[in-house]
């Protein structure tokens, strides 16, 4: 076939692999090549390298070049790193050593299969035009990064992603991952696996934000790379690509079986432990097929802060021993045994004294978790015609987590004049909580499942031009099922009417606290109460009082795709176009106390259900304006109907090789994301931490209602950068970037109403006066313009006394600003609690190095993050931990068939603290890890 004279121009086989991103050393990374797998030997022409495994990225498109004829029979395989922003450079290698070398050559290659990278899907040489960054799956191991969580935390480029599963913050989502490129919002960063979109899930972060879960995503075991291109590209994939795109990539033309299994456990106080078993399966079936199997469970115990010694207090006004609004003395007071039952006295400025409770040693940073995931593909060739893949996933994850007693009963019930134990002889109202002084921890459950179905054919129908379709089916479903105190039990309870067996409609006044109808007693005079006695509480009524809240939800993707690929005469440009639709839904069912708002906490929520469908069509090109300067367009069209309407967004690129080390491009584009199912039509009760005017903390419902007419937030990007590299494997990238992100998508802020008027007719309080319900809204924020400086370094050595990779990442970010309802604020380097910007950092980097020498390997990871400032007033250290781990090949010390491994390390081996933040929990969980140091020994086996 005839080469493309674009992707071979002089002098394209003389630069080395640039390395970014984290790899192994190249020493250890033989690669193969085609379908086939050839190995051909000898040494390769000076200054080529062969190319890496031409695996399918699974992006929409992959381009089969048969290269007959083509190839040297003494061309030998360089190693080559699987991290690479130069990756199309070996594809232009393999290429101009296969059309070098054909003539009078009667060995070959019969089919190599190349791909496009993420960011585009045209298959062509040169560095990426645009800012992008490759991980390689086995370096993460290496690294001691276990879980797809590990590997967001590490990230510069991410700030504010929700990975801690507090109480506070993951209020449904506990046990879900995500990420947050740039800061600009969970829901807008695409994720993609083998370059196909994943359903969402169907529990919503607590500002109303719908993400993929990357915890129920694939094994880590069967991750290959993790491409992250961290720039706009809705112009290529369409909406969420706002911040950028990250593409988990699965294992191609693995042979053999690997498994893993890991046990860690944190030093400190408490028993926070995990266990991990890994195995992956692969190879080849009926002469022409190969396939992957993988799996992998955790069973994770819980991290609660009563087991940490840097918790400060975090109390709320609604305590137990509880406070009484006594509407004689125009005023509450608390309990008078507060003190002597571990309650904290606090005045407020109308005279009046409550009881506040320390609910912060009950909060769980880390739930009890039993998550199972299962993967596997299967590839089939078709000799004449293509080939067939088929993926299929399930992922399977229950989680439960301990909580206080009991939560706050926010509607102040009233306990009756008659009640037994009322000091008051008056009716007065309850401010405070059923359970909490000498009671054991509530636990809530949830469940998260996620099963997904994709396959496509694929194939040529020109010798530069492919073609493939594709469908992928996706469902997650949540069951979110924490208990709260039923109110109109609890009422019932106060008055004398509590206990299953009470026949409370039937009862009259002279019947409260007879024929099996109990009293509950809410003044601390139930402490010292004997059981029998009438001011005790029976055990039975806890039954009675807390209740099961049920939340059954559904999410599903369906998207259809077909695309073409190629290069065109035309100054051998190359292009690829195609169309796609998408169908997605999300509904929510509730059991009838939920439904009819009967928790005196968590309220309620209505059922729903929404769905949406686009259709779109794309086209991207590419041309090589010179030999050293290249230029690529694209441009996107997506019809969500309705509301929403349509929109069409473009990119440009330029990329210009000074010369063979230095290499400049730039990038602009449009970009944007539709509202999701859940901000249109869905509805969220959840509950906030909020300081209200008199300075008392306390929680609060937030209700938030969907809105048909929401407009799609739109996002201008803009980057520029260089790459450097040596004649040897060293590799620097500097990037300048800038979003405007327009029409942000968020919830409206329930303490920044709070703070404009506590009197806002949107917030609704009890008849003591404290809040119950804010109720928010989903709106189109005005702006968030952020910019910044990416900067990344790579190098590796071979000395006598071993080999050394070594590579760093860092991000200072120069600008945050944030404009809501026309106020400007600079967001920059602060936490952020009562605006719609994320928490962030001028500053975020991490760095990694490792050694080895025959059968020993080691490993050092260390992340940093910048102090930040507390809007709220103060200032929040920095936050650095330092990993390191040692690797012992054992060979075939168990046997010919078989190669193990052990290894030994630590997580944050010096044992850092998570920054004091003043809030509930005493820090930030989206910024810090609050688990400590983590000492773990894991053993592998591969054959």
């Amino acid at each position: 076939m005839r080469v493309p004279r674009a992707l071979c121009p002089e002098g394209a086989c003389r630069g080395k692999p640039l390395r970014t991103g984290w790899s192994r050393n190249p020493s250890r990374n033989p690669t193969t090549v085609g379908d086939a797998h050839a190995r051909p030997a000898g040494p390769v022409p000076e200054g080529c390298a062969m190319a890496s495994p031409y695996e399918r990225t699974g992006l929409l498109i992959t381009d089969k070049i048969a290269a007959q004829n083509c190839a040297s029979p003494n061309l030998h395989m360089l190693p080559v790193f699987s991290n690479r922003r130069r990756r199309h450079s070996f594809l232009a290698a393999a290429l101009c050593v296969a059309a070098t070398n054909s003539a009078g050559q009667t060995d070959t290659i019969e089919e190599v299969v190349v791909t496009a990278t993420t960011g585009s899907r045209i298959v062509r040489q040169g560095d990426s035009p645009s800012p992008f960054s490759d991980y390689d799956g086995q370096t993460l191991l290496d690294s001691g990064l276990r879980d797809i969580r590990d590997l967001v935390g590490v990230l510069a480029i991410n700030s504010g992603a929700e990975n801690n599963s507090d109480n506070l913050t993951q209020n449904y989502t506990a046990g879900t991952a995500n990420i947050n490129l740039r800061g600009l919002g969970v829901a807008s960063t695409l994720v993609l696996l083998n370059g196909r979109r994943q359903v969402l899930s169907a529990a919503q972060t607590d500002d109303g934000s719908s993400f993929v879960d990357l915890a129920a995503l694939v094994p880590m075991l069967a991750i290959e790379r993790v491409e992250i291109l961290k720039d706009g590209a809705a112009a290529i994939y369409g909406s969420e690509a706002v911040a950028g795109v990250v593409n988990f990539i699965t294992r191609r033309g693995f042979e053999g079986i690997k498994l893993q299994a890991e046990y860690r456990s944190r030093t400190g106080g408490g028993s926070q432990d995990e266990i991990t078993l890994d195995g992956v399966l692969g190879g080849t079936f009926g002469g022409a097929g190969e396939y992957l199997l993988a799996a992998s469970y955790l069973d994770r115990s819980s991290l609660v802060l009563i087991d940490v010694d840097w918790l400060r207090p975090a109390t709320s006004g609604f305590g137990n021993p509880g406070s009484f609004n006594v509407p004689s003395e125009g005023r509450t007071v608390a309990d008078p045994d507060c003190e002597r039952y571990g309650g904290l006295l606090q005045e407020l400025p109308d005279g009046s004294v409550i009881c506040r409770f320390d609910y912060g040693p009950q909060l769980t940073v880390v739930p009890n978790e039993q998550r199972l995931q299962t993967w596997g593909r299967a590839d089939w060739r078709w000799n004449g015609f293509g080939s067939l893949w088929a993926e299929l996933g399930y992922a399977s994850n229950d989680i439960n987590r301990d909580v206080s007693p009991s939560f706050p009963v926010l509607n102040t019930p009233v306990v009756p004049a008659n009640h037994p134990a009322n000091p008051y002889g008056e009716d007065v109202f309850f401010q405070g909580r059923p359970y909490g002084y000498g009671q054991p921890r509530e636990v809530n459950f949830y469940k998260h499942d996620t099963t997904r179905l994709a396959f496509g054919f694929e194939g040529r129908f020109s010798d530069t031009g492919s073609w493939n379709i594709s469908m992928v089916h996706g469902i997650n479903d949540a069951l979110l099922n924490p208990r709260d105190v039923i109110a109109a039990n609890f009422q019932a309870a106060l008055s004398g009417f509590g206990g299953n067996t009470c026949n409370a409609g039937a009862a009259t006044p002279q019947g409260a606290g007879r024929d099996g109808c109990l009293f509950f007693n809410p003044f601390s005079s139930n402490f010292s109460a004997q059981p029998g006695e009438p001011l005790h509480n029976a055990p039975e009524l806890r039954d009675f009082i807390i209740g099961d809240y049920f939340g059954d939800g559904r999410s599903q993707l369906t998207t259809l795709e077909a695309n073409l690929t190629g290069f065109l005469p035309w100054r051998s440009a190359g292009y690829a176009a195609g169309v796609q639709y998408r169908d997605q839904s999300l509904e929510f069912s509730y059991d009838d106390i939920t439904r009819s708002d009967g928790f005196a906490f968590l309220i309620g929520n209505p059922d729903f259900t929404s769905d949406d469908d686009v259709t779109a069509a794309y086209g991207e090109i590419w041309v090589p304006l010179a030999e050293n300067l290249e230029m690529t367009g694209a441009l996107r069209y997506e019809d969500y109907g309705g509301g929403i309407g349509d929109t069409l967004d473009p990119k440009i690129t330029l990329l210009f090789r000074v010369d063979e080390a230095i290499s400049i491009r730039a990038s602009a584009s449009t970009s944007f994301r539709a509202p999701s199912p859940f901000q249109t039509q869905g509805a969220q009760t959840n509950f906030t931490n909020i300081v209200d005017h008199d300075g008392s903390t306390t929680f609060a419902g937030r209700r938030t209602l969907g809105d048909p007419d929401l407009s799609p937030e739109t996002s201008h990007a803009f980057n520029f950068g260089l790459t450097w590299q040596n004649a040897g494997y060293w590799a620097f990238n500097a990037d300048y970037w800038r979003y405007s992100f327009e029409d942000v998508l968020r919830k409206e802020n329930a303490q920044a109403i709070i703070n404009t008027d506590p009197f806002d007719p949107r917030i609704e309080r009890t008849s003591a006066g404290t809040i119950s319900i804010v109720n928010v809204a989903f709106i189109n924020a005005d702006r968030i313009e952020t910019s910044g400086l990416d900067v990344s370094a790579n190098a590796a050595l071979d000395t006598r006394g071993g080999s050394i990779d070594a590579w760093v990442e860092a991000t200072w970010l120069l600008e945050y600003d944030v404009t809501n309802a026309g106020v400007s604020v600079d967001a920059l380097g602060k936490l952020n609690r009562a605006n719609v910007g994320a928490p962030n950092q001028r500053f975020r980097a991490a760095a990694g190095a490792s050694w080895s020498k025959d059968a020993v390997r080691i490993t050092g990871l260390l992340r940093h993050v910048d102090g930040y400032q507390d809007d709220a007033g103060g200032s929040i250290d920095s936050f650095t931990t330092l990993d390191l781990n040692a690797r012992w090949s054992l060979g075939g010390r168990l046997g010919d068939r078989f190669n193990a491994s052990v290894t030994v390390g630590a997580a944050n081996l010096l044992d850092e603290d998570p920054p004091f933040v003043n809030i509930a929990g005493s820090y930030d969980p989206r910024s810090a890890d609050p688990r400590g140091r983590r000492v773990f020994v894991s053993f592998g086996l591969e054959r």
